[in-house]
């Protein structure tokens, strides 16, 4: 079988959630023996990682890469308010990647193209008129949620006018855009269920983010005793907004409660407006180069999103290493965990303040969440059921060939 995955940003080296969840796709195809080429944009929030590809990675994938301004722009984003495109699904395309895709599919024929996300969509028309091959979509969130959230969140009256505006593009663009692939694979069973509620009605699969090794030996290095933290890419609007609404809401609260906790912020592309917040119990770490080591040094995580949808790649690695976790129900949105059993729910400033608090008044508590989060994940997530699944889904469309 010979697959073209499509990215909307380089998928290694895994260094964000949406990286983790396209590699882990790559990888597990090709460790089962699957020949999988990718072609990538590299946006100029990701643009050094294109330095840190190995070898052995452009080996396996042959992977292309073209760079892409999808900087939001004053002058094109006003001109996009006379027009009826989506100003968010606009800036994703890029010529160069059109004709270069163009000339592969003359060059070698594929058997699944795999479009990673909303944003590859506008590549369909190259893709359509040049291979027969079956067009699988794989929706990392429902991307109009996420500005319907932003824009419900937001108080300055012309930004909310502006984020309902391209929330109503997106969601159109999106319901439209979806019946025009062969095959869909959700990342949550929730998402699988909105878009068969409105009118989806070719094969879908749900193929949720797995954990890549949830059976490995947690090892060192030991956490550090009073240590909170959040880890994830900040360039992400969602996390932008939820890190600033957890550090003037929550964590004061929790600071003047117990002045042993110390909270770490960490992750790529860190405003400069965040590292404000650094103080006596607040470490601003930026990128970290080992994100598993940075999870398994510290004890609580929290995930305090607003806005977003998909699944939290970050909250699964966390579980999968056993770190007890406090999120919003917006954060942990697609994965079905149950509150106070293997990970706990709050919503409101002083629910999440509280629910920090009491795990470390309560250390026997919070241990009993992280190892039944981990129990949870290893059940649910391990990579290797899932990555069978999706092959026999692929299969489905190929009924002429065997792969066996």
């Amino acid at each position: 079988m010979h697959i073209l995955q499509l990215c909307h940003k380089l998928p290694f080296p895994p260094s964000d959630g949406g990286s983790v969840a396209m590699n882990q796709i790559t990888r597990g195809l090709l460790d089962k023996g699957i020949r999988v080429k990718v072609m990538a944009l590299n946006p100029p929030g990701n643009a050094a990682a294109a330095a840190e590809v190995t070898d052995s990675y452009l080996q396996e994938t042959g992977l292309e890469v073209f760079p892409i301004d999808t900087r939001v722009k004053a002058g094109p984003a006003i001109r996009n308010l006379f027009t009826r495109e989506s100003y968010n699904i606009s800036r994703f395309h890029c010529p160069k990647m059109s004709k270069r895709l163009e000339q592969l599919l003359h060059e070698e024929e594929f058997d699944i193209i795999q479009l990673e996300g909303l944003f590859l969509t506008p590549y369909l028309p190259v893709i359509r008129q040049h291979t027969r091959a079956p067009v699988i979509f794989r929706s990392h969130n429902i991307e109009h949620f996420i500005w319907e959230r932003m824009a419900r969140t937001t108080t300055n009256p012309l930004k909310k006018g502006y984020l309902r505006l391209l929330a109503s593009r997106l969601k159109t663009y999106e319901m439209r855009t979806v019946h025009q692939v062969d095959g869909l694979v959700a990342i949550s069973t929730a998402d699988m269920h909105f878009f068969k509620q409105h009118g989806f009605a070719r094969p879908g699969v749900t193929i949720p983010v797995g954990a890549d090794n949830p059976l490995a030996v947690i090892a060192e290095p030991e956490a550090e005793k009073y240590s909170v933290f959040h880890l994830g890419s900040m360039d992400w609007r969602p996390n932008q907004e939820g890190l600033r609404w957890f550090m003037e809401a929550v964590w004061p609260r929790v600071a003047r409660m117990d002045q042993r906790l110390r909270f770490y912020l960490a992750g790529k592309n860190i405003p400069a407006s965040f590292y404000e917040y650094a103080g006596d119990q607040v470490v601003v770490a930026g990128q970290v180069p080992d994100a598993s080591r940075f999870i398994r040094s510290k004890e609580l995580m929290v995930v305090p999103l607003h806005s977003g949808g998909g699944m939290r790649v970050k909250i699964i690695e966390g579980m999968a290493l056993g770190k007890a976790i406090v999120s919003t129900g917006i954060g942990a949105e697609g994965i079905h965990c149950t509150h106070k059993e293997n990970i706990l729910l709050a919503d409101t400033a002083s629910e999440m303040a509280e629910a920090i608090l009491h795990c470390f008044a309560n250390r026997e508590f919070m241990e009993m969440l992280g190892r039944n989060a981990r129990e949870f994940v290893m059940k649910h997530h391990a990579m290797k059921p899932l990555i069978d699944e999706l092959i026999a889904f692929y299969k489905t469309f190929l009924p002429d060939k065997d792969y066996n």
